[in-house]
């Protein structure tokens, strides 16, 4: 029976790894974006970020190279993705049902991660190693199952009870919070159930035996633990929680994408293909028919 669940947890992992790049090549392959014109830019100089200020204030900035800080960039990323920068400042009410939720995820993705490890571990014949990587999986799994269920439950309680957000919420979003504060209810359960060390052992015996196809005996409650979490691999690519992995494009390339049409064939390349695109809009200012081009419209005389 465990030889089934191998298999099943190896097709869950093709399955999202699949989808995850699917969307991310998807995406790489879609229309170049218009700029967003959001300051501050992370990947601009310190002293530019420090008041929101752009490279486009220089006098014949277009006779210089362009530069980009990846540092920066990757810092600005980091701290939008680890604090929740934004949202603690614009919407603090949020952030502390949203933080706790988010924070929980990394944990349990870093529980997950310190599991895989043990495996390794476990077949090396490490066994302080492996103590260690449980220990620390320990750790991840009670304060991530934790966090997760509380902003589960209170970012539920908000889009119920707030009327702004309400307009904005589908039943999906429903469907994946209760999804994701079900497994976590059920981690937690298991923690008290089995003791949080024994619950981490039994990740690293399924672990190992994925690697290994060593059968193992298991309890009908981590089946169900199993299967929830299967679903879940199968499940977030599609949905929106698929954010997860597309973070750094929304951020890095459409929030902070600046860089120059001079000197850059690709891009040029990319904006020309745009400006064939039909258009439909029919505002009196745009009068599109779903034939005429961008280039067409804007290049004419009425």
């Amino acid at each position: 029976m465990s030889i089934f669940f191998y298999g099943l947890a190896w097709l869950a992992t093709i399955v999202f790894v699949a989808v995850a790049m699917m969307r991310i090549v998807g995406y790489l392959k879609k229309p170049q974006h218009l700029r967003w014109e959001l300051y501050p830019v992370a990947h601009e100089s310190p002293e530019r970020v420090e008041y929101g200020g752009s490279y486009l204030e220089k006098v014949d900035w277009w006779k210089e190279k362009y530069h980009s800080s990846f540092i920066g960039a990757i810092k600005g990323f980091l701290v939008e993705a680890l604090f929740l920068k934004a949202t603690w400042e614009h919407n603090p009410s949020l952030w502390v049902r949203t933080y706790p939720f988010h924070i929980g995820l990394y944990l349990l993705i870093g529980g997950m991660g310190m599991t895989v490890l043990a495996a390794f571990g476990m077949m090396a014949g490490w066994e302080s190693f492996v103590l260690f990587c449980t220990f620390i999986t320990v750790l991840c799994n009670v304060f991530g199952f934790g966090g997760v269920l509380f902003g589960a439950v209170g970012l539920i309680q908000r889009r119920v009870c707030d009327k702004g957000l309400r307009k904005y919420t589908t039943p999906e979003h429903f469907f994946n919070l209760g999804l994701f504060g079900a497994y976590a209810l059920l981690g937690l359960i298991m923690s008290l159930a089995y003791s949080a060390w024994d619950f981490a052992l039994m990740g690293n015996a399924f672990i190992y035996g994925m690697f290994t196809f060593t059968p193992a005996a298991l309890s009908p409650l981590y089946v169900l633990y199993l299967l929830l979490g299967f679903f879940m691999f199968f499940w977030v690519p599609y949905s929106f929680l698929g954010h997860l992995f597309m973070k750094y494009f929304t951020w890095h390339d459409i929030r902070w994408g600046d860089a120059p049409y001079i000197n850059n064939p690709k891009l040029q390349q990319q904006l020309a293909n745009n400006l064939n695109f039909p258009v439909s809009w029919r505002a009196a200012h745009v009068r599109g028919d779903g034939k005429r081009t961008w280039a067409e419209i804007a290049t004419s005389k009425d």
